[in-house]
C-alpha cells in the first residue's frame, strides 16, 4: 500500500513557521505593553507615596520648603514620564493591531493548506479502501472458483 504524501508539505511547514513568527511578534508586543504599563503604574504609585509624605509633614506642622521644591520637580518629571509611557503604549497598540491582522492572515493561509491536506488524505484513504475491497472481492471470487472446480472434479 502506498503511503500518503502531501506534496505541499514544505509550503504548509513554511506557512506554519510564518504563523508561529507572527504569534511571537504579537506576544512580544503584548509583553512590551505590559512592561510600559507596569512602569507607569509604579511611577503613579511613587507620586502617591510622595504625596502621602507631604501630607504627613503638613499634619505634623513642619514643611521643608527645599523638599517641597524637589517634590514638585520630581512629580512633574514622573507625570511627564507617565505621559510618555502612555504615548508609547498607544503606539505599540497600533503596531499590535497590525500584527494581529498579519497573524490572522497567516493563520488563515495555514488553515487553508491544512484543510487541503486533510481532504487529500481522506481521498487517499478512500482509494486505499476501494483497492482493498476490490482485492478482497477478487480473492473471494478466485477462492469460490477453485472450490467449484474441486467439486466438479470430485463429482466427475
Amino acid at each position: 500500500m502506498k503511503k500518503f504524501r502531501f506534496r505541499l508539505q514544505p509550503l504548509l511547514a513554511l506557512k506554519k513557521q510564518r504563523e508561529d513568527e507572527k504569534k511571537r511578534i504579537v506576544g512580544d508586543l503584548l509583553s512590551e505593553i505590559h512592561h510600559h504599563q507596569q512602569e507607569a503604574l509604579e511611577m503613579a504609585q511613587a507620586i502617591k507615596s510622595e504625596g502621602e509624605k507631604l501630607k504627613q509633614q503638613h499634619q505634623q506642622g513642619r514643611i521643608d520648603l527645599e523638599w517641597m521644591g524637589h517634590y514638585r520637580i520630581y512629580v512633574q518629571h514622573l507625570q511627564t514620564a507617565i505621559s510618555k509611557r502612555i504615548a508609547v503604549v498607544a503606539q505599540i497598540q497600533q503596531r499590535l493591531a497590525a500584527a494581529r491582522e498579519e497573524l490572522a492572515e497567516a493563520a488563515k493561509e495555514a488553515k487553508i493548506l491544512e484543510k487541503l491536506k486533510e481532504k487529500q488524505q481522506q481521498r487517499h484513504e478512500e482509494q486505499l479502501r476501494r483497492r482493498e475491497t476490490i482485492e478482497q472481492d477478487e480473492i473471494a471470487t478466485n477462492l469460490y472458483r477453485r472450490t467449484n472446480k474441486i467439486r466438479e472434479i470430485e463429482v466427475a
